[in-house]
């Protein structure tokens, strides 16, 4: 990460979602650390949903579908459904990222991970992990 421009991860995170009941199904995302983090020296770049800003800290990530697999169709919801340097926060409480109401069989999101740093940010290699989970409706 460097100051003076908006990073993103490479490669991009992506997972395929099968569901065969008729009320489709959930994948939420999950934070450990509410941002990402460094533990010498302690300290977090705190995710939240922004517009990244080369320059200023902030932290997200954003998602898409393909068209991949078969069956109903992925809904990626307002918070995550974004493009460019717009990204939705995460939290260390499960949420919503992408959800069908039908069944669906190796659909794909895509979640790309974006973060800035400002010139006082400390100098560390910052982690962060991230859980996400697969429910049926």
């Amino acid at each position: 990460l460097t100051s003076g421009s908006i990073s993103t991860g490479s490669p991009n995170a992506s997972t395929t979602m099968s569901c065969n009941t008729g009320n489709g199904c959930t994948l939420n995302v999950q934070d450990a650390n509410t941002g990402i983090a460094t533990t010498s020296p302690a300290y977090t770049v705190a995710s939240a949903d922004a517009t990244l800003s080369a320059g200023t800290e902030g932290y997200g990530i954003f998602a898409s579908t393909t068209a991949v697999g078969s069956g109903g169709t992925l809904k990626i919801p307002a918070k995550f459904d974004k493009t460019g340097n717009n990204v939705g926060g995460l939290t260390t409480s499960a949420v919503l990222i992408a959800s069908s109401t039908a069944s669906v069989s190796n659909r794909e999101i895509v979640v790309t991970h974006k973060a800035a740093i400002s010139g006082t940010t400390q100098a560390a290699a910052y982690v962060d992990t991230i859980t996400y989970s697969c429910t049926a409706n």
